[in-house]
């Protein structure tokens, strides 16, 4: 019986070498995103376990494994991760939301602008909205069209679609702001308001203390998708791969998702 049982595991052991050196010759697939982590979607890895990487991070996990990628995730400033798929040194970036001027930088799923076919909803990542943060009686009102009652402006992280959209509707703060300065700012009444994923604003008001003095209006700015798009060079070498890839993460998020919300989000997905 001993025997048995030490041939049964060189056997297994065999395997998994075999696994592992299979999934080695994979090709690979090179990932930047945004430098700090977003909790609850994505995590510096020196801050968290291994098996609680981010709800984003996880769903890619799998759907890379499942494409049969070997996943290659990086970390640098948004502009920087941008920059890297522009250039083609990364071979894709999250979380990004489609606008008409991201076709230059990054292919998203589904989409060609020269055909003028729409990015493909259900390869997205995930469903996510964008309130507005404010303090409680303060005078800032959205009616899902247009603000009242701005006297220092609305912020949002630059480079977002959210900052985009305020800058668009006149109201964008002139300041450029770290989070947690942004909010403390609209808690004092020196920032008319903020927009940040819900999620995640959840996470940074809870963390900074300020549950008591920071509100969301009944209006989110933007309800939106988020995608992973892909370098237009890394497409072009690659389409099956590429196609595949957001297939997976579609499949993936069909599977995983109802698991994935309970673990990371404090509330169900929009």
């Amino acid at each position: 019986m001993a025997s048995l049982r030490v041939l049964i595991l060189l056997v297994l052991g065999g395997l998994s070498c075999a696994v592992t050196a299979a999934e080695e010759e994979w090709p690979r697939l090179r990932l930047c995103y945004e430098l700090g982590g977003l909790p609850p979607y994505t995590h510096s890895p020196a801050e968290t376990a291994a098996e609680e990487p981010g709800l984003i991070i996880e769903l890619i996990q799998q759907a890379a494994y499942q494409a049969k990628l070997r996943l290659d995730l990086h970390q640098q400033p948004w502009k920087r991760c941008v920059h890297e798929v522009q250039q083609g040194h990364s071979d894709g970036l999250f979380i990004a939301v489609w606008q008409p001027d991201r076709d230059t930088w990054g292919r998203y799923p589904g989409r060609d602008p020269q055909r003028q076919s729409p990015v493909d909803a259900n390869q997205r990542l995930w469903r996510v909205e964008y309130p507005i943060i404010v303090r409680p009686g303060g005078a800032l009102q959205w009616d899902g069209q247009r603000f009242s009652g701005v006297r220092h402006g609305v912020g949002a992280p630059l480079g977002y679609a959210t900052s985009q959209r305020l800058r668009e509707l006149g109201v964008l703060a002139s300041e450029s702001l770290a989070q947690a300065a942004a909010l403390r700012l609209v808690a004092a009444g020196r920032l008319d308001g903020y927009v940040l994923e819900r999620e995640i604003a959840l996470e940074l008001i809870e963390r900074l203390q300020l549950q008591e003095q920071l509100m969301f209006l009944p209006q989110p700015l933007l309800e939106t998708d988020w995608y992973l798009p892909l370098s237009h060079q890394f497409y072009s070498t690659h389409p099956e791969l590429a196609e595949g890839f957001w297939r997976a993460v579609a499949e993936q998020r069909q599977q995983l998702g109802a698991d994935l919300s309970r673990r990371y989000l404090r509330q169900p997905a929009p």
